[in-house]
């Protein structure tokens, strides 16, 4: 089968996601996962590429990447540009792009190998500072269909952290335990579960607190919570996002602010509306596939 775009990598679900919104715009792609994620995000392929990946079924799961990079027009990388793109590269003439996601620039972790790209996506607009031509392709997020509305009484405030480590979340929880002796309120801590549960725990909750970090941007959590109509807490900075609803907190703020929304339910159905407005507005996978198609004919 010929493809438009072949997504190598699925950080998040994105390369997913954005296999779908090309193929609704009738741009046929597809979606390869290269390692094996505890979230279970969906793909199209699974072809592992990893230090653990046998050293004799590697050149087995190249071949199957090749196959499909060959019949591909555009071959685009997320989590930075992988190391079998030098050999991909002698048997494929299609042009590299490569789509950076946070750590993969922040802390080095994936930055060899950037000369091979025609160009550079970046999923947060806090990476133009190691990204400087790189180009904000915001992630793409859809939720299933159930139902967010919460029935009247205690809230529920909810953290999802992928990696807690990296999203503050032990700043988060204290600031939870102090707001806890002022106000009556639920809480869920969500970690090491799938995606799919993860998001129909979201789904009870009234408040979704996001992450505490120093970049200001905000993750794929803070989007599908605002898909579903709850208040967003998270580290953001304004001047990145236009009219963003997201909550602002910092470690000193973020006790405060909670507290705040919580005292107030009628602030909450508004910032709810306001979420799901702007979620739909700049995350839709359809209106940021055709943003990618935009980026892909300027460099191209």
């Amino acid at each position: 089968m010929r493809y438009f775009s072949l997504q190598l990598g699925n950080t998040a679900g994105v390369g997913w996601n954005l296999a779908r919104g090309l193929s609704g715009l009738g741009k046929q792609s597809c979606s390869v996962a290269l390692e094996p994620q505890r979230q279970n995000f969906p793909a199209d392929f699974s072809i592992f590429m990893t230090a653990q990946t046998s050293r004799l079924i590697r050149p087995y799961h190249f071949a199957k990447i090749a196959r499909l990079a060959r019949s591909s027009e555009i071959i685009h990388f997320h989590f930075g540009m992988k190391p079998f793109a030098r050999y991909l590269r002698k048997v494929c003439d299609a042009p590299f792009f490569v789509h950076y996601h946070g750590s993969d620039l922040r802390e080095s972790e994936a930055t060899g190998f950037r000369d091979m790209a025609a160009g550079e996506f970046i999923a947060t607009p806090d990476l133009k500072a190691w990204s400087p031509s790189g180009i904000w392709i915001p992630n793409p997020v859809t939720v299933p269909k159930v139902d967010y509305s919460r029935p009247s009484g205690i809230p529920v405030v909810g953290h999802f952290p992928t990696n807690p480590s990296r999203k503050g979340t032990e700043k988060i929880v204290s600031a939870i335990n102090a707001v806890r002796k002022q106000v009556n309120f639920r809480f869920l801590l969500v970690a090491d579960e799938t995606h799919d549960v993860a998001l129909r725990k979201m789904a009870h909750c009234d408040v979704v607190i996001d992450q505490l970090t120093r970049y200001g941007a905000y993750g794929n959590v803070a989007v599908e919570g605002m898909l579903m109509g709850k208040v967003v807490l998270s580290s953001v900075n304004g001047a990145f996002y236009d009219h963003c609803p997201v909550v602002p907190i910092t470690e000193e703020t973020v006790a405060d602010r909670l507290r705040t929304i919580l005292e107030s339910p009628d602030r909450r159905t508004q910032i709810g509306k306001d979420g799901i407005e702007y979620a739909n507005r700049v995350h839709d996978p359809a209106r940021v596939a055709q943003k990618l198609l935009d980026a892909y004919a300027r460099k191209s």
